[in-house]
Parts: C-alpha cells; sequence; structure tokens
C-alpha cells in the first residue's frame, strides 16, 4: 500500500516526497522480486531522519506488511531492516568471496539493528507481538547464520580448520535459538559444515592417531557423503588397516561455543 508522508507529516515536503518515492521503489522490488539493496538503504537512511526528527503528524499513517499492520514506525523500520538484511545477505551469494564479505557482514549488522529497535518497540499490539520478526532469537538466529556463511566464505576463499569450525559452531547455535524455519531460511547446512569440520580436525592428527582419523571420518560420513570425505575416509582406513592397526575410536568432538564468544564474534564482524 501506498504511503504519502507528505500528506501525514508537518516538515519539509521535499525530503517527505523523496521519501514516498523511496518507499513505492521499494515495494516495488519486492512485488516484483527483485533486490532494491540500494534503494532500500536511502529509504531506511530518509525513514530515520523522519524519525529523529519527532515531527508533528497531521494524521498517523498505518504501515502495512504481509497483511498485518500497525500505525508504529518501528513496525516499519523493522521490516525496512529484513529486506535489506535479505537483500545484503543475496548480494553476497553472488559474488566472489573476496567481494561477498562485506555483504555478509552488513546482512548480520541489520539483524544486530533489528535487536535494538526491538528494545526500544514499548508497546505491541498481541497480533503482532507473535510474528517471528518481533522477536529477539529470530534476529539473533539469523545473525549467528549469516556469521555462519560469513565464516564459510573464508573457508571458500582459503580451506582450514578455524573457519569452518566457526561456520559450523554459530550455524549450531542458530538452530538451537530458533527452530522455525521455511523454504528460505533453514539450517540445511549444518550436517556438511560439520563433516567437514571433522575431517580437519583429522587432518590435525598425526600417523600414530590413525584409528582416530578414521572414526572421525565415520562420524563425518554418517553426517554428510562428499567425494573428498570419501576419499580421505578410504585412505585413512586402508593405512590403518594395513600399517597401523589401531582401534577405530575417538574422544575427539568440535568444541561448543561459548554465548560470550559468539556475541564477541557478532560485535567483531558488524
Amino acid at each position: 500500500m501506498a504511503i504519502y508522508f507528505e500528506r501525514h507529516v508537518e516538515g519539509n515536503s521535499a525530503m517527505l516526497i523523496k521519501a514516498s518515492e523511496l518507499r513505492r521503489k521499494v515495494l516495488h522490488a519486492v512485488d516484483h522480486g527483485q533486490n532494491g539493496y540500494d534503494i532500500g538503504i536511502e529509504y531506511y537512511d530518509t525513514l530515520c531522519d523522519i524519525m529523529d526528527r519527532s515531527r508533528k503528524l497531521k494524521f498517523d499513517i498505518l504501515f502495512v506488511w504481509n497483511n498485518y499492520n500497525s500505525s508504529c514506525w518501528k513496525f516499519e523500520q523493522l521490516h525496512i531492516l529484513q529486506l535489506l538484511s535479505n537483500w545484503s545477505y543475496n548480494n553476497a551469494k553472488s559474488h566472489s568471496p573476496k567481494e561477498a564479505k562485506p555483504y555478509y557482514a552488513s546482512s548480520i549488522r541489520y539483524e544486530l539493528e533489528s535487536i535494538r529497535v526491538l528494545k526500544t518497540y514499548s508497546w505491541r499490539d498481541s497480533s503482532l507481538s507473535v510474528l517471528p520478526i518481533m522477536q529477539d532469537r529470530y534476529h539473533l538466529a539469523k545473525a549467528c547464520s549469516y556469521t555462519s556463511d560469513y565464516f564459510y566464505n573464508m573457508y571458500d576463499f582459503k580451506a582450514s580448520l578455524a573457519p569452518v569450525q566457526k561456520s559450523y559452531q554459530m550455524l549450531e547455535l542458530a538452530s538451537q535459538l530458533w527452530k522455525k524455519t521455511d523454504a528460505t531460511y533453514n539450517y540445511t547446512e549444518l550436517a556438511a559444515r560439520q563433516a567437514i569440520t571433522l575431517k580437519h580436525l583429522a587432518d590435525g592428527l598425526t600417523d600414530d592417531q590413525c584409528g582416530e582419523r578414521v572414526a572421525l571420518m565415520e562420524k563425518a560420513l554418517q553426517l554428510h557423503e562428499s567425494e573428498e570425505l570419501r576419499d580421505a575416509y578410504n585412505l585413512w582406513k586402508q593405512q590403518n588397516d594395513s600399517v597401523y592397526y589401531n582401534i577405530v575410536s575417538t574422544d575427539i568432538m568440535i568444541p561448543c561455543l561459548s554465548l560470550r564468544d559468539s556475541f564477541q564474534t557478532l560485535s567483531n564482524i558488524s
């Protein structure tokens, strides 16, 4: 639904008309499945400017999103932040690892900004309070999920244990924070990233620990099947069966990430 800020808000007419036009462009991008990231940023900055100036209203504005509505400007703010987060993430997925890094960081920052907005959302209609977008845990889970992809993007650039382990840890945390998923937001990569992490842990062992290597790779293949994982398993199993004769067992586990470390990670990136 089109909104004409110049009809509802007192103030600089040129800026209010610009805000109305920018919002129409944002909705056009949404309706046509386009990435309106640049327009979204411009509209969000203009929206915040209108809000920060505490302008007087001539008439209340009803913001409508996904068949839900509210006269609260923070409701509008949250939905634009969600669009920016999603669009930034999609931009990251369409760029090379080096170029994608700032887009991943932005998507995380917008989710954390959504949490800050929610903390100032003093009154919520009961029909809106159940929406995911109105839940701190939803935004924190998305921030952790995007952080997981941020580190996996680093892993794609240069494969090593540290980034893929952090990627798995952050995605595992996200899956604990928010269980509900849909076609566009899920944890389908969790098992694969756990398996790859186990493979890199096995890489770090010595030949004398070949039995533990095989045990780790057995766990990895139960989680995810790939040619790389299968080849590593076959190699180490053959070595253990013909040379080392170690018991195939291990107590090695992927360490859990503390909440303090998780929050510090989010803060460092955003």
